[in-house]
């Protein structure tokens, strides 16, 4: 079987959605939530973050890259899934399994649609955007915090972050167990840890990333 025919084959875009899927929680969404969380913590600590995060740029630009190609990849791959499903589901004459499927998974198109959208949005918020400069102990720096607080202040643009937060959640808690069932590591089943420990992990993610807009709104 040939690389290409392998690539495209069932087994073949599973793995590559769940580990362009794994590529982006492992170093995009875990480290970018723990920078996030700083943001409770003050002006000071925040923008010293993000000072020393700009000093990172070289290896910061290596993983942004790496985020672009795995983002590419994981949604023509989802969509290429999504389409052999209902391919596949129109030639079943019960539609029982399909109806068993729980919210998060029948609406991953839509979360998924649901967060690109928002990334674009999150890119000319924060990263596409001109920041003011700061004096950081003698250091100019960017005042990343006074950005955030800026941003949130108007309360439509904290609804706006945090519905589609609550999209990112139900795409984490199934996509974590259906990337783990790809590797063939988590089993369907009722009352499965792997599959409750899903949940409990993207609800915490998306209560994280949420409660800043909240907190900044609120200040």
């Amino acid at each position: 079987m040939s690389i290409k025919t392998s690539i495209l084959s069932s087994i073949g875009q599973k793995l590559l959605l769940a580990t362009s899927g794994l590529i982006m929680f492992l170093l995009f969404l875990i480290p970018h939530m723990g920078g996030n969380i700083l943001f409770l913590f003050g002006q000071d600590i925040f923008n010293s973050y993000a000072h020393h995060l700009h000093k990172l740029v070289p290896i910061v630009i290596g993983i942004e890259v790496l985020m672009l190609v795995s983002i590419s990849v994981h949604m023509i791959m989802g969509i290429r899934v999504v389409l052999a499903n209902k391919k596949a589901a129109s030639k079943r004459v019960s539609q029982k399994s399909s109806k068993e499927r729980s919210w998060a998974a029948r609406l991953m198109p839509v979360s998924g649609g649901m967060i690109f959208i928002f990334i674009v949005k999150h890119l000319l918020d924060f990263t596409f955007t001109k920041k003011a400069e700061i004096d950081m102990h003698g250091q100019t720096g960017y005042d990343v915090y006074g950005m955030v607080l800026e941003k949130f202040q108007h309360p439509v643009h904290v609804a706006f972050y945090v519905l589609f937060m609550i999209a990112v959640g139900l795409h984490l808690s199934h996509a974590l167990q259906s990337a783990l069932q790809t590797y063939g590591i988590y089993v369907p089943r009722e009352g499965s840890k792997i599959k409750k420990a899903s949940t409990v992990i993207a609800t915490l993610m998306a209560a994280t990333f949420a409660i800043i807009p909240i907190i900044a709104f609120t200040r």
